[in-house]
C-alpha cells in the first residue's frame, strides 16, 4: 500500500484532519495532549469496523463498535456533535472509508477499488491482487501497540496470529515465530545487539497450569530468566521485535511511546530497523514519541508534528524542506518546527 491521503474529521480532535502522501516509516510528536494516540485510536476504529462486521449498515453492528470505544460521545468531537464523522484511506488501487451521522444511522462502510464500489463482503469485493494485498494490509495486519499500557485494551486475541494491544499475548505469538529458524536466528542477532550478555530465549509450556512461559538466557547463568526476572526494557525490545516478525505480509503498525524502557543506543537502532522493515517488506510503521533521541535519528520526510490550535489537532509534514544542518530534535523543542516547548 503507498497511501496517497488519510482524512478524518470529527473523531475527538481530529476535525478535517489531513495527512497526505504519508511516510511508510512516520513519526508524530507533540506536545501531551496533542492528538497523537487520537490519530492512532481513529485509524484503529476504522479497521475495527471492516474486521469485527461484514456490513455496517445496521445499528446493532455500530453500536458494539461504539461500545468498544467508551460509547459515541466520548470519540465524537464534542463541539460538533451534530456533525458528519467520517475517516478515509485513499491510495492510488483503494479507498477504505467510514462514514455516518451524529444519530448512528445510516452507516456507511465502503471501499472503492478498481473496479468501483463494492460492497463490505471481502469475497465480492476483492477481484484483483492490488486490492488484496492494500486491503489485507489494513485491515487483517493492522495492530495498534502500546506496550504494558494501564489503557484497557478493546478486545483480546487470544491467539498466536498478531499481538494484543497491550502485548500481554506475548507468549504465544512469540513461540510461534520462533517457530521459522531464519526469524529465530534474527531475533536472537537484534537481542544480541541490543541486550548484552544476551544469550538465547525460548517458549516453554507449563502443563500443570496450561501456560506458556518465556525463559531468557544470559552467557554466564545456567538458570534462565522469566519473564517477571528480566527488565522492562528487555521485555519492551521483544515485543517489538514480535510485532515487526509477526507476519510476513506487509503490515500496518501503530506503536505508542516505543522509547519506554530502553536506553538512547537502543533507541536509535530501533529507528533504524523499522526503516529498514518499511522498505524491505513494504510495512507503514507509526510511532508516536516523546524521545528527543528518537526524533534525532530522523529524516525531514519522517517527523510529523502535531499541534493542537483551540481544542483541534493540525498537523505539519516537512518533506523536501531545507534544516540548514540543524538536527531534527532541535529544531523540534526549540518550536523551529512547532509542537515542541508549549509556550
Amino acid at each position: 500500500m503507498e497511501i496517497n491521503k488519510i482524512h478524518i474529521d470529527n473523531f475527538k480532535s481530529l476535525v478535517d484532519f489531513n495527512l497526505i502522501n504519508p511516510n511508510p516509516f512516520s513519526v508524530f510528536v507533540g506536545a501531551n495532549g496533542a492528538g497523537k494516540s487520537n490519530l492512532f485510536e481513529a485509524l484503529e476504529f476504522l479497521n475495527f469496523t471492516y474486521t469485527f462486521t461484514n456490513n455496517l449498515e445496521n445499528f446493532n453492528d455500530s453500536n458494539k463498535i461504539d461500545n468498544l470505544f467508551g460509547g459515541y460521545k466520548n470519540f465524537i468531537n464534542f463541539n460538533r456533535y451534530n456533525h458528519l464523522l467520517s475517516i478515509s484511506i485513499k491510495s492510488e488501487n483503494i479507498n477504505i472509508s467510514f462514514r455516518r451521522n451524529p444519530y448512528d444511522i445510516p452507516v456507511t462502510n465502503k471501499i472503492v477499488g478498481s473496479g468501483g464500489t463494492r460492497p463490505a463482503n471481502l469475497e465480492s469485493r476483492v477481484k484483483k491482487e492490488p486490492i488484496i494485498k492494500e486491503y489485507n494490509q489494513f485491515v487483517e495486519n493492522f495492530s495498534r501497540i502500546f506496550i504494558n499500557t494501564k489503557e484497557e485494551k478493546k478486545i483480546n486475541i487470544n491467539s498466536d496470529e498478531k499481538l494484543n494491544f497491550n502485548c500481554d499475548n506475548l507468549e504465544l505469538v512469540l513461540e510461534r515465530i520462533l517457530k521459522n529458524e531464519i526469524i529465530a536466528l534474527e531475533i536472537k542477532e537484534w537481542l544480541g545487539l541490543f541486550r548484552p550478555g544476551f544469550d538465547k530465549i525460548e517458549v516453554v509450556n507449563n502443563q500443570l497450569s496450561d501456560t506458556k512461559s518465556i525463559l531468557f538466557y544470559e552467557k554466564g547463568y545456567t538458570i534462565p530468566f522469566n519473564k517477571k526476572l528480566i527488565s522492562d526494557g528487555t521485555y519492551n525490545i521483544l515485543c517489538l521485535l514480535t510485532a515487526i516478525y509477526q507476519s510476513d505480509e506487509p503490515q500496518f503498525i501503530c506503536i505508542e511511546e516505543p522509547e519506554n524502557g530502553l536506553n538512547p543506543y537502543v533507541i536509535k537502532e530501533f529507528v533504524h530497523f523499522f526503516r529498514e522493515q518499511c522498505k524491505v517488506k513494504g510495512h507503514y510503521i507509526w510511532l508516536n514519541s516523546h524521545s528527543q533521541t528518537l526524533v534525532n535519528q530522523l529524516t525531514i520526510e519522517e517527523i510529523v508534528v502535531l499541534n493542537k490550535e483551540d481544542g483541534i489537532t493540525k498537523p505539519k509534514q516537512f518533506s523536501g524542506k531545507n534544516m540548514h544542518g540543524l538536527s531534527l530534535d532541535e529544531a523540534w523543542l526549540t518550536n523551529v518546527l512547532g509542537g515542541g516547548i508549549p509556550w
